[in-house]
């Protein structure tokens, strides 16, 4: 789910932005802080929309910046559980297929994709049907439902998103 979340801080401004628009140096401050980063409270940080910064900072004895609290804007994506999604599959193997959901990927296991039992043709790429011989492969559009995510690590490692496409409407989508 993308969200949009509004914070407050405060931003450092180095002495060699003095003079400049403070709003738009806080902008970009807190873009090479926080954009494209994972945070545990917020999410993929995917861009800082905006910034306003307090035109009256402080100064703190033996940094020559300054220091002003700010009010910003964040887009983040936040997998939620149970939301259903629909992404590209990315990669097929024999595990399962992996769904490009946007800003990051996620998992349908091989036991997740329908109530078959699927085959990988290596040859081909694809994974296969037994009874009702579907065929999955890269570049198909597809729904599912977020089942499990894991938690952001410390790490800053993106969380694992695991899917499921057997229950009725989720699947892969006819173009």
């Amino acid at each position: 789910m993308f969200k949009i979340i509004k914070a407050k801080g405060v931003v450092r401004i180095p002495p060699e932005y003095f003079g400049e628009e403070l709003d738009k140096i806080a902008l970009e401050i807190l873009k090479s802080e926080y954009q494209d980063k994972i945070f545990k409270d917020l999410g993929l940080v995917l861009g800082v929309l905006s910034a306003k910064a307090s035109e009256e900072g402080q100064i703190i004895f033996g940094d020559g910046a300054t220091y002003h609290e700010v009010e910003f804007e964040l887009l983040a994506y936040v997998p939620a559980l149970q939301e259903v999604v629909e992404g590209t599959v990315a990669e097929v193997d024999n595990y399962g297929i992996y769904v490009n959901l946007g800003p990051m990927d996620g998992l349908v296991h091989i036991s997740q994709i329908a109530d078959d039992t699927f085959k990988l043709d290596s040859t081909r790429g694809v994974l296969i049907g037994e009874k009702s011989k579907k065929v999955l492969q890269k570049g198909d559009l597809v729904r599912a439902r977020i089942v499990t995510v894991s938690a952001v690590s410390s790490s800053g490692k993106l969380p694992r998103i695991g899917l499921t496409m057997k229950q009725p409407t989720l699947g892969k989508l006819n173009k």
